[in-house]
């Protein structure tokens, strides 16, 4: 059964239901309403018997002029207490009736009967409510007819119904079977709208996964032929700084050369520590955590920027304890670092940035011109841009800036430095936040949590 036609079996059996509940109702009501008019005329027509039997006595029900003329349907007798029952003999049915109403259901119709002491012996009234019962099976068939008018009206209406509540689901199912259509070319489709929304449910989630798997699978050849070029790589960089080393101890100037060595090391590393840190977050898992020396820590990720803080007017003091180290997954910590170096490298500069640490939680705060607090609520989303600068009026870097560093700001200009830092943050159950410096700029705060082993006492932080 398609779900259009479920949709309208509901509709409709629903308004049966509510229909014949309401009609059985109403029918009830109106015969309950009948038996207690009919009771309440019996009782009166009694009465007025009873006084006519006190005051003229039992020829009120004889064929004297002092007779008692009952409506139509109407029957009474009065029985003495010697025995003696006028005006005829009182039916078997009701002689061992006690005094009160009473109902009696014959071959020939519903009587009414009213029993009531009256001139010193008992006065039965008894009424025929055919004609009354008759009403109530009229007012009956009109409610069943109007019932069955309701139903009608109800499976006409459904079909215009049942349409506009399946439309949106059939075009779900339209553009799901044109986005994954069926693996058989010409295969036929389900007739019942669900099973076919499901079907095709099943097949964007077949080639979703199948999409994730390729994607995972091209991850991992990306990061094994990078990784092996970047090994030998370093290990050249190595045996050059070895070179350059014994070459200064003989007496040669190469500090400049050694210098450009050590950025470029530093460099291969943070590209390393960056494949195997976005692995680990592909992965869906955090990084192995170690004892880190937070001090080093921060130096390299300064120096695997190279020449982009100079060039923009960015230096750094380092305030961390020599002593000071936290467990945490290290190429985690330094990627975030970056970003942070990074992102006041291009937004911040010219300016000092000061890193501190105390109580597990890592300080990055520079005394640029800061961000405007309707802005520091959406630095960490991904693209954003807005008026995020953490320099005066927006500016860009100098031209001379730029060209010192070509190209070095074009990912961080689309607002993807501090998005990355707080995710990274996340995956490893830190937290990232950002609060206005004092007196000015901008400080970035990295609570590690359990994180710290410092075995010294920590520095003040900034």
């Amino acid at each position: 059964m398609t779900l259009r036609r479920r949709v309208r079996v509901a509709m409709v059996a629903l308004t049966a239901l509510f229909t014949i509940v309401q009609g059985t109702l109403a029918v009830l009501a109106m015969h309950e309403q009948e038996d207690d008019l009919v009771d309440d005329l019996v009782l009166a027509a009694s009465r007025h018997l009873a006084r006519g039997l006190e005051r003229s006595g039992a020829e009120v029900l004889g064929e004297g002029r002092e007779r008692v003329l009952l409506p139509e349907g109407y029957e009474a007798w009065w029985t003495a207490a010697d025995g003696r029952t006028l005006p005829d003999e009182l039916p078997p049915s009701m002689r061992a009736l006690a005094d009160g109403p009473h109902l009696d259901s014959a071959a020939g119709g519903e009587y009414h009967i009213m029993v009531a002491p009256a001139a010193g012996g008992r006065l039965f009234v008894r009424y025929n409510a055919a004609r009354n019962e008759a009403k109530v099976r009229a007012f009956a068939a009109q409610v069943f007819a109007l019932g069955v008018f309701f139903i009608a009206m109800a499976a006409w209406i459904s079909r215009y119904v049942s349409g506009l509540l399946v439309a949106p689901l059939e075009k779900v199912a339209r553009l799901l079977d044109h986005w994954a259509p069926a693996s058989e070319p010409g295969a036929a489709l389900p007739v019942d709208e669900e099973r076919r929304v499901l079907d095709a449910f099943a097949r964007v989630q077949v080639r979703w996964e199948q999409g994730l798997a390729r994607e995972s699978e091209r991850f991992a050849d990306m990061h094994h032929e990078i990784r092996t070029p970047l090994a030998a790589l370093r290990t050249d960089l190595e045996m050059l700084e070895g070179a350059l080393r014994r070459q200064a101890e003989g007496g040669a100037a190469a500090a400049p050369q050694a210098e450009r060595l050590r950025r470029a090391l530093a460099a291969v590393d943070a590209i390393t520590g960056a494949l195997e840190a976005e692995r680990a977050l592909h992965g869906g898992r955090a990084g192995a955590p170690q004892r880190v020396p937070l001090l080093d820590c921060v130096d390299d990720a300064w120096a695997s920027l190279g020449e982009l803080p100079e060039a923009r007017g960015l230096s750094l003091r380092n305030e961390v304890d020599a002593q000071a180290h936290a467990l945490v997954d290290r190429q985690a910590l330094m990627a975030i670092l970056r970003n942070l170096f990074r992102n006041a490298a291009e937004h911040a500069a010219p300016a000092q940035l000061r890193v501190g640490y105390a109580d597990g939680r890592l300080s990055v705060a520079d005394d640029g011109a800061g961000i405007a607090a309707e802005d520091r609520a959406f630095v960490f989303e991904r693209y954003y841009r807005g008026r995020l600068a953490d320099s005066p009026d927006s500016a860009e870097a100098p031209d001379a800036q730029r060209a010192a560093a070509p190209g070095a700001g074009d990912d961080y200009q689309r607002g993807l430095g501090l998005a990355i830092a707080r995710r990274v943050a996340e995956a490893n159950g830190w937290s990232l936040t950002v609060e206005a410096g004092q007196p000015r700029g901008t400080r970035f705060v990295i609570a590690l949590h359990d994180a710290a082993d410092t075995a010294a006492p920590p520095a003040t932080m900034s």
